[in-house]
């Protein structure tokens, strides 16, 4: 019997802007998973300065809404929405301006489209898109990627919407079992409940060749806010050049705490052997991936109870072969286990982090197997072939669900 082919509308406030863009690129190649299955897709998402309301990114529909004069339309792509709602009444605001724009672009969608499901990512912003009236109507999977549940911690006020708005999906995906019992106390059966990570876009990510490592090179990628945990980078590099060690720190990304590590790094003596690159494409990426001697993960719980949910990086750096040393924080447990596939220590513990980075440039062998056994286990457990297949399966039990 010949399987459905469905029509999905993924909702998101993330998604890549243009084919190198490192925003919410999972988010890309989750779609692209579904189109190889034979599924049509169309992502809905904001707008933002310099973007036309619709076009093709690397084979995706993708329809963007207004939702205010282009130079206010910030909340999005940056990571940053929730801090700066939370911090600016005006930002707040915008948000409201934000959550009305994403429903009636949705309607128009739902009118215009008609999909055969709703992929909603993050249950604030893009639940509110289809809660309540919208997922009466059209089956909801609802994928919670961790910083929006962590966020109950601080704002409890906020959980009866997240309640509703998890109750109202018919499936709902986390990216790491941490997440699974924060969904239940919201009130979801754990049988709609499925640990799903985000895809890896496999093919701009391969292992790099033998002796084609800087030996001095440390690196970090990711969105330069407090949970990434750049700052521990930084102290863990002043704490190996103390102790005689000629290593430097490339830190790739960008965000607001851009200012406050450079200054850091002034502070501590090693602003001239850390660069600050900005972000970069994804083959820029892939290249440091396969050049540097360790990747640094040193993830935190920030102040508003958010940790880390996954971790792309991390995956990104295991198929690249390049070893890793991460934070036991959030869900990177589900992705590096200690001492197997990668080292973790403590949260907020630079003299643990610099200690685990010295092992593993002392320790070249043992560097090599973690990392070998790192890419084994993800081609075990993260095959972007596997993931669209799983979550094809998911959409079909939340197309059962409301037949």
């Amino acid at each position: 019997m010949t399987e459905r082919k469905l029509k999905i509308l993924i909702v998101t406030h993330n998604f890549p802007r243009h084919v190198h863009d490192m925003a919410g690129a999972f988010l890309l190649a989750l779609a692209r998973g579904q189109q190889a299955l034979g599924h049509e897709v169309r992502v809905l998402a904001p707008h933002a300065p310099g973007l036309p309301l619709e076009e093709r990114v690397d084979g995706v529909d993708v329809v963007r809404y207004r939702y205010g004069p282009e130079a206010e339309e910030t909340l999005a792509y940056a990571g940053t929405m929730h801090e700066q709602a939370l911090r600016s009444w005006r930002a707040r605001w915008r948000l409201l301006r934000f959550i009305a724009a994403s429903r009636a672009g949705l309607r128009r969608e739902l009118r215009a489209w008609h999909p055969d499901l709703l992929h909603v990512h993050w249950w604030v912003p893009g639940g509110f898109a289809v809660w309540p009236g919208v997922a009466r109507r059209v089956p909801v999977v609802l994928t919670s990627h961790g910083t929006d549940v962590f966020l109950l911690d601080r704002f409890p006020l906020a959980r009866p919407f997240a309640r509703a708005i998890f109750r109202a999906a018919r499936q709902v995906t986390v990216i790491s079992s941490p997440l699974v019992p924060r969904v239940e106390a919201l009130g979801v059966p754990r049988d709609r409940i499925t640990v799903l990570p985000m895809p890896l876009t496999a093919e701009r990510f391969g292992k790099g060749f033998a002796g084609s490592r800087d030996p001095a090179r440390l690196l970090f990628v990711g969105r330069l806010v407090e949970r990434k945990g750049a700052e521990y980078a930084l102290r863990a590099l002043a704490a190996l050049r103390e102790a005689g060690r000629g290593v430097r720190l490339t830190v790739c990304g960008e965000g607001a705490e851009r200012s406050r590590l450079e200054a850091l790094a002034s502070e501590l003596g090693v602003a001239d052997v850390s660069e600050f690159t900005g972000a970069l494409p994804h083959d820029a990426v892939a290249e440091l991936y396969r050049t540097s001697a360790v990747l640094v993960m040193p993830a935190v719980t920030d102040w508003k109870g958010e940790q880390e949910g996954f971790g792309m990086v991390l995956v990104e750096a295991m198929a690249s072969g390049l070893p890793v040393v991460a934070t036991l924080s959030g869900g990177i447990a589900d992705v590096i286990r200690d001492g197997r596939t990668g080292l973790l220590v403590s949260e907020r513990d630079p003299g643990a982090l610099a200690d685990a980075i010295g092992r593993l440039l002392d320790d070249p062998r043992m560097a090599e197997s973690l990392a070998s056994a790192a890419a084994a286990d993800l081609e075990a457990r993260f095959a972007p072939e596997s993931i669209a297949r799983a979550f094809a399966d998911v959409y079909r039990r939340a197309i059962g669900d409301a037949a």
